[in-house]
C-alpha cells in the first residue's frame, strides 16, 4: 500500500525535497519541514503542482518540543502512514569547513537529536494504531542514514561519527 499522509523533516532542499517530489501526487498528504522559509515554500509549491496536499512547516529538528506539536498536528490532521528523518547538516556541505566543538555539536544536535525528536513523537502517535483487531500495523518510519557511517569521510569527522551514532 502506497502512503498517503507523509511527513519528512529536512524537505526544503536535497533528499528531502527529492523525496517530497517523488511522493507527491493527488490524494497524498506531505507535511514537510525545514528551517529555510523561502526554499520550504518552493517544495510544498512544487508539490502542490504535482496534485499533492502540500503543507510546510519552518521547524528546528532539534526543538523537542516544537517537532513534537508539529508532528502531533500532522498527525491529527491525517493519520501517518510514514514518517521520514531526513533532516541533516555537515561542515563539508554547508561549506564551513569548521570542526570546533561548537559545530560539532551543532552537527550531533541536528543528526542525532533531530532523529531522536522526529522518532519518538511519531512513534507515540503510531502506537496508538497498532494491533487493532482485524487490521494491518499502520504507520512506518524512515531514517536517512549516510555510508560514511560505515567509512568516515576525513573532511568530515563530526558528520560521519553523528552518521554511525544513528
Amino acid at each position: 500500500m502506497q502512503p498517503r499522509s507523509i511527513l519528512i523533516t529536512g524537505a526544503s532542499s536535497g533528499i528531502g525535497a527529492a523525496l517530497a517530489g517523488a511522493y507527491a501526487a493527488p490524494g497524498v498528504t506531505l507535511h514537510l519541514g525545514g528551517r529555510d522559509r523561502r526554499r520550504l515554500a518552493l517544495a510544498v509549491d512544487r508539490c502542490r503542482l504535482l496534485g499533492a496536499s502540500a503543507i510546510g512547516a519552518a521547524v528546528d529538528v532539534t526543538d523537542a518540543e516544537a517537532m513534537a506539536r508539529w508532528i502531533n498536528a500532522a498527525d491529527a490532521r491525517a493519520p501517518l502512514d510514514l514518517v521520514v528523518a531526513n533532516a541533516g547538516v555537515s561542515t563539508v556541505t554547508t561549506g564551513t569547513g569548521d570542526d570546533s566543538p561548537a559545530t560539532t555539536r551543532r552537527v550531533f544536535a541536528v543528526n542525532v537529536d533531530g532523529v531522536l525528536n522526529t522518532v519518538l513523537p511519531a512513534l507515540e502517535r503510531m502506537r496508538g494504531r497498532e494491533r487493532r483487531p482485524g487490521s494491518a500495523w499502520r504507520g512506518q518510519i524512515a531514517i536517512i542514514a549516510s555510508l560514511a557511517a560505515m567509512r568516515g569521510m576525513p573532511g568530515a569527522p563530526a558528520y560521519s561519527a553523528s552518521k554511525a551514532a544513528e
